[in-house]
């Protein structure tokens, strides 16, 4: 099989050599040469690539190709940068530049006719270019099916098992013999599916108090585990549980399994060594109530945390029930519900899923690769190919599971192959933002708007596309935006991610060094004996406490490293200066850094602007106060994130305005500039994140005329509003996304008439409004397209929720601070038709709330806080069956004494709620208020910069 890492590589280099023609031409005719030369290797290896013949005949040729492809790359992001920025270079200098590129293209030349003779031969052999790729109609159809099935976590075959774990979850007598329950089996076989219809069974919500799950990988951290859980068990003391030294969370965790009857899922245990970490926060014997449900691949992990544990090992699936679950998502059924197969077709899919070995995983990532493959002579090539891979007569070690896992990335198209191989990046089990991950195959190259009907085409949406086909191909597990129905992020099973990393290595596509609890971490130094620093183009690190343990600051074989992947196991881990100027200084070529969650010197150090050359560079959570003035010299920077820590008050320089090419944008989330920022030359933005009119002016969004995301803060006067509100209201602009919060006093009818405007703007999506409002507008006003709305200090007499419960999109409603001042509110039958979350807070004058039946039928979440005349939850609160959590905090012990599981006159309304978190009763739980924190009406002490946590997402 062809190194699928070179067809994202040329096409990025033809792109370069033809883009940046212009810088080039006094070379001659070397460069155009070379253009020619590569634009045939590449459509040679995508023909070559259809037919997959064996890897072994041009493993020496592919190696070639990729070192001569890289060393072209490397060659022009030199002297383009240099000719570029030639404004101060002498006569002299410009042409001895001009002399070495003419020199360095020589050699390469002479290197691509060698290579050229070697794919002659092998095209004597018999090989044949034949294009098997599908028409633009067919792949556009493809890519937008529906996605119900992507979320949906049915299964075949193991119903009675979830119903025999579930018995034995709820039965009372377990509650004196086991506290432990194991589901233990082989990778693939469905654990963490089993684990989950458990833990969300209705029987089971219905018995527990209070719920956490935590996923455990391999590279484990005891502290982030148990936070993790705490945090999920009291998620309204999240603030007060991140500041708690080891030993409170130990002990608080404790406390709370005593006190309340909890569910705990530990997913995915590795090794014993974790539980003899955590295991004091777990209490065991009769004095608790709660339980710990875990998955694990070993028998003596089950064991060791409690010999006595009630131990559940799933079988696998039987022929009937394979093949039931293989017809199931090849054959989806989407417009064809009476769908007849072929017989030789199911003759085939029988015959192709008896190898998967009744694995669950193995079966539904065959019927991936089937499902775009309805003809029998297709279906007939994939079990030729399978059959070959579980032969082992080309690759031996993919047999079993991992040789349908490494089929399903041989069968992907060229393009696709290097999207999936940058997932391996990311530490085993986190969650990868799309939208990032976008930005980042963007600034790689590995995607690009060749092929792509239409100039407006944007690449996220190129981004979105393959990201689709790899889900449809059930390769990667994706979770879906509520609102849009668009894919929010992903995640690898770690199987797929030991393929992916596996496939990564093969190709020398990537390196990844992750410590595995030893006592002293790996070296870099040590670790690269095993690879080719020489071609090491890639590199991602899980660092584990001392960042000085992984690579020297004199160490010159990264100099052709184009992405930096750094990843702290402990949140804050110090980033020293040596090291960071090291990095700036070694790492030249780099076109990706990321260093996310880092500790660095209150100032970073102006090095950072050495790294010309990058592309996408992030700081997101980490720690320091100012960003330096030589950032302005990353001219290439598509992607910049400064969302430092939230209390890292940064400073930006005026310099940002430099970066021309500079597409996505968040700004930080507190700022302590003394002067404007000026963002207007920043025409190429297409994202504007945490964007502040106190701390830039209004008037240079105008000037953003490619802009479609924004995210902003308005602290403006009358004629200032006006004068924006036009601004958005404009048909001709590209915005898609807005999100506001807004500071402003909505008295006069000219000003009433300016919110009309607002809530009006089509592409409206989330709106805080902090000020008083003399008259809520009717529903018609407001944009069908608003998802989530805040109201503060807004003093409305009249019910909000008789206009707000028409919105027919609304998913998260929030009343804070005085929003409200009258004595009763009312939700009618049919009205928040898709709201999920509600909260009420500081409204001191309501004494009455009535939810009549229909009312909220989606409500999931619900917070009452502060509401210190309202007498009780209401009534109609039984009927809201979707509710999983309902949170009361500061409330009249009158209130809350009705909520008592005991004589309590209102429990019975809540009693059957899913997540119905009754540890927050009956005490009150106290909620520390940080300075500058939005919640508890606090607004008078916020900095208009301070950004909504809700928006950290967009």
């Amino acid at each position: 099989m062809y190194d699928s890492s070179l067809f994202g590589l040329l096409q990025m280099l033809y792109e370069t050599l033809k883009n940046e023609a212009k810088f080039l031409l006094n070379v001659g005719n070397q460069i155009q040469d070379i253009r020619a030369e590569i634009n045939r290797i590449q459509c040679f290896l995508q023909d070559a690539d259809a037919k997959k013949p064996e890897y072994e005949t041009v493993r020496n040729w592919i190696a070639d190709i990729r070192d001569v492809a890289y060393d072209v790359e490397d060659i022009l992001e030199k002297y383009t940068h240099k000719i570029i920025s030639r404004k101060d270079r002498s006569i002299w200098k410009e042409n001895l530049a001009l002399h070495n590129i003419g020199m360095e293209t020589k050699d390469v030349m002479s290197r691509i006719d060698n290579i050229k003779r070697c794919m002659k031969t092998y095209v004597d052999t018999g090989i044949r270019a034949i294009r098997q790729g599908e028409s633009s109609s067919e792949k556009s159809q493809w890519l937008t099916r529906s996605y119900s099935h992507l979320v949906d976590d049915d299964f075949v075959g193991l119903e009675e098992e979830v119903n025999k774990l579930v018995e034995e979850l709820i039965s009372e007598e377990n509650d004196e013999f086991h506290g432990v329950f194991a589901i233990c089996g082989m990778g693939g076989l469905g654990k963490t599916t089993l684990a989950r219809k458990a833990y969300r069974h209705d029987d089971v919500q219905s018995n527990f108090q209070a719920f956490a799950w935590a996923s455990i990988s391999k590279q484990w951290q005891a502290r982030d585990v148990l936070q993790g859980i705490l945090t999920k068990l009291e998620p309204k003391n999240r603030k007060q549980i991140n500041m708690m030294m080891d030993d409170e969370l130990v002990k608080e965790l404790y406390k709370i399994q005593q006190n309340e009857k909890c569910l705990i899922v530990l997913d995915d245990i590795w090794s014993t060594n974790f539980w003899n970490s955590v295991k004091h926060a777990f209490p065991k014997g009769k004095g608790s109530r709660s339980k710990i449900l875990l998955t694990t691949r070993k028998k003596d992990v089950c064991t060791h945390i409690d010999p006595t544990c009630f131990l559940f090992e799933p079988r696998c699936l039987d022929a009937e029930e394979s093949w039931k679950l293989l017809h199931k998502k090849a054959f989806p059924r989407v417009n064809t519900p009476d769908l007849k197969i072929d017989f030789e077709l199911e003759r085939l899919g029988k015959e192709m899923v008896n190898e998967c070995g009744g694995l669950p995983l193995a079966i539904i990532v065959l019927a991936g690769l089937l499902a775009r493959r309805p003809k029998v002579y297709e279906w007939r090539r994939t079990s030729q190919n399978l059959n070959l891979h579980m032969s082992g007569e080309s690759f031996e070690q993919d047999g079993g599971i991992h040789g349908v896992l490494a089929l399903s990335y041989y069968d992907l198209p060229y393009q696709l192959k290097p999207c999936f191989l940058y997932l391996g990046n990311f530490p085993e089990d986190q969650k990868i933002s799309a939208r990032r991950l976008y930005q980042l195959w963007a600034a790689e190259g590995i995607i690009s708007l060749e092929g792509n009907q239409g100039e407006e085409t944007a690449m996220m949406e190129v981004g979105e596309c393959y990201l689709q086909e790899l889900a449809q191909r059930y390769m990667v597990q994706v979770e879906l935006e509520e609102t849009t129905g668009r894919i929010k992020s992903c995640r690898l099973h770690d199987l797929m991610r030991d393929t992916c990393l596996s496939k990564a290595k093969e190709e020398n596509f990537l390196n990844t060094i992750s410590p595995q609890h030893l006592v002293q971490p790996m070296r870099c130094s040590s670790s690269a004996k095993a690879i080719s620093t020489r071609t090491l183009r890639r590199l991602s690190i899980t660092i584990d406490n001392d960042v000085q343990n992984y690579f020297s600051t004199d160490d010159k074989s990264f100099q052709h490293v184009r992405s930096a992947f750094f990843f702290p196991r402990q949140k804050g881990t110090s980033f020293p200066l040596p090291i960071f100027q090291g990095l700036c200084n070694n790492f030249i070529m780099l076109r990706v850094l990321h260093l996310e969650k880092f500790s660095f010197d209150e100032n970073l150090h102006k090095v950072i602007g050495n790294l010309v050359h990058l592309r996408y560079l992030s700081f997101r959570h980490s720690r320091f106060q100012k960003l330096p003035s030589s950032v302005g010299n990353l001219k290439y920077l598509q992607t910049l994130d400064s969302r430092v820590n939230f209390f890292s008050y940064l400073t930006l320089p005026n310099t940002i305005q430099k970066l021309q090419n500079l597409r996505n944008l968040y700004l930080p989330p507190s700022h302590q500039n003394t002067y404007k920022l000026e963002l207007s030359p920043l025409s190429q933005l297409e994202m504007l994140k945490n964007f502040d009119t106190q701390v830039s002016p209004f008037r240079d969004l105008f000037k953003l005329t490619k802009l479609q995301k924004l995210a902003a803060v308005l602290s403006l006067e009358l004629d200032e509003m006006e004068e924006i509100i036009d601004h958005l209201t404009l048909k001709t602009g590209r915005l898609r996304e807005t999100s506001f919060r807004i500071y402003y006093r909505f008295h006069s009818e000219k000003d009433l008439n300016l919110l009309k405007r607002l809530l009006g703007c089509h592409h409206l999506r989330k709106l805080d409004l902090i000020g008083h409002i003399s008259k809520l507008p009717e529903h018609h006003f407001f944009s069908q397209s608003l998802t989530k709305l805040t109201l503060r200090r807004s003093g409305l007499e009249v019910d909000p929720m008789l206009i707000l419960q028409k919105l027919p999109k609304l998913f998260t409603l929030s009343l804070r601070g005085n929003a409200f001042v009258g004595k009763e509110m009312y939700c009618y039958a049919q009205g928040f038709p898709l709201l999920k979350t509600l909260k009420i807070q500081g409204l001191p004058n309501l004494e009455s709330w009535k939810v009549e039946t229909g009312a909220l039928p989606n409500l999931i979440h619900l917070e009452i806080e502060d509401c210190k005349k309202l007498e009780k939850v209401p009534d109609g609160l039984k009927y809201l069956t979707k509710i999983q959590e309902i949170t009361i905090i500061d409330m009249p012990d009158t209130f809350q004494n009705r909520l008592q599981e005991v004589q309590g006159e209102d429990f019975y309304k809540v009693q059957f709620r899913k997540y119905f978190d009754t540890h927050k009763f009956p005490k009150i739980k106290s909620k520390m208020l940080l300075s500058g924190h939005m919640f508890g009406g606090l607004m008078q002490t916020i900095s208009p910069s301070t950004v909504p946590k809700e928006w950290k997402r967009l």
